[in-house]
C-alpha cells in the first residue's frame, strides 16, 4: 500500500473512532465538561499517533524485504523449471535421433531368394564333385536395384555399396565317413571365407546332411559373390530340394 493510502486509512480509523467515542457519551446521557472531553479526545489522538508509529515500524519493512526475496527465488525457481522442461525436450529429441540412427543400423532389405540349389560343374576350376559352385535355381525374389546374376545362375554381383547378408540353407548329399567338406563364399573369384566346414565320423551312418549359416559380405558395387562346395578328400553333391534348401540376400541399410 502506498503512503497515500495509508493516509487515508489513519483518517478513516480517526473519524471512525470519534464517531464511536462520541456515540459514546451520548448513549450514557453523560454531561462530560469541555475539559473532559478534550481530554478524552486527546488520549484518543496519542492512541492514533502511537498506531501510526507502529505502521513505520522496521517490522513491516523487513516484512516487505522477505516478501520481496520471496518473489525473487519464486521467480528463480521458474526459471529453473523452465530450463529444466526445456533440457527434457531435448532429451526427447536426442532419444527420437538415437532411435532413427538404431532403426537405420539394424533395417535390411530382402534383395533376393531362391528356393532350389543345384551343383553346376560348368565353370573351371569349379568343375568335379569335389568342386563345384552353387547354381540357384527358382527365384523368387530378384531386385535388380541390388543384385545382377549371371553364369548360369552362379554368380551374383553386388551393384549397391554396402553390407550384404548371406543366408544359405541346404541339405548336402552323398557324403562317407572320415572325410572333411567346406561351403565357402567367393568375392571376385577368391575364397573369402568358408561360411560351414563339416567333418564326419569313421563310424557315420547316414549320407545326408543339412547347413544353415549365414555372413556378411562387403560390396564397393562392383564385386561379386559365389558360394562354392569344396571337399579335398570326397565327392559330393547338394540334393536340389525346394523343401530344404533357400538361398537369401539382404542388403543392411546403414
Amino acid at each position: 500500500m502506498g503512503s497515500g493510502g495509508t493516509a487515508l486509512g489513519i483518517i478513516g480509523i480517526i473519524l471512525a473512532a470519534g464517531a464511536i467515542g462520541f456515540a459514546f457519551f451520548v448513549w450514557n446521557g453523560q454531561n462530560a465538561t469541555n475539559s473532559d472531553l478534550n481530554s478524552d479526545l486527546d488520549d484518543l489522538t496519542d492512541a492514533l499517533n502511537n498506531l501510526i508509529e507502529f505502521t513505520n515500524m522496521t517490522g513491516f519493512t523487513n516484512m516487505t524485504d522477505e516478501f520481496n526475496n520471496l518473489t525473487y527465488e519464486f521467480n528463480n525457481l521458474t526459471y529453473e523449471f523452465n530450463n529444466l522442461t526445456y533440457e527434457f525436450n531435448n532429451l526427447e529429441s536426442e532419444l527420437a535421433n538415437l532411435e532413427s540412427i538404431f532403426y537405420n543400423m539394424t533395417r535390411t532389405v530382402v534383395v533376393g531368394i531362391w528356393e532350389e540349389l543345384d551343383d553346376n560343374l560348368d565353370f573351371a576350376p569349379h568343375n568335379t564333385q569335389g568342386n563345384w559352385l552353387f547354381e540357384f535355381g527358382d527365384n523368387t525374389w530378384n531386385n535388380t536395384d541390388y543384385i545382377s546374376v549371371s553364369n548360369t545362375n552362379t554368380r551374383i554381383t553386388l551393384l549397391k555399396p554396402g553390407w550384404y547378408r548371406i543366408h544359405l540353407s541346404v541339405l548336402i548329399a552323398d557324403i562317407g565317413p572320415s572325410n572333411r567338406y567346406w561351403i565357402g563364399i567367393l568375392k571376385d573369384g577368391v575364397t573369402e571365407f568358408y561360411i560351414y566346414r563339416y567333418e564326419t565320423s569313421a563310424t557315420m551312418d547316414a549320407i545326408l546332411h543339412y547347413i544353415d549359416s549365414s555372413a556378411f559380405v562387403y560390396s564397393d558395387g562392383t564385386n561379386y559373390i559365389e558360394l562354392n562346395g569344396w571337399s579335398n578328400t570326397d565327392d559330393f553333391n547338394c540334393g536340389g530340394s525346394e523343401i530344404f534348401d533357400q538361398f537369401k540376400i539382404e542388403y543392411v541399410a546403414i
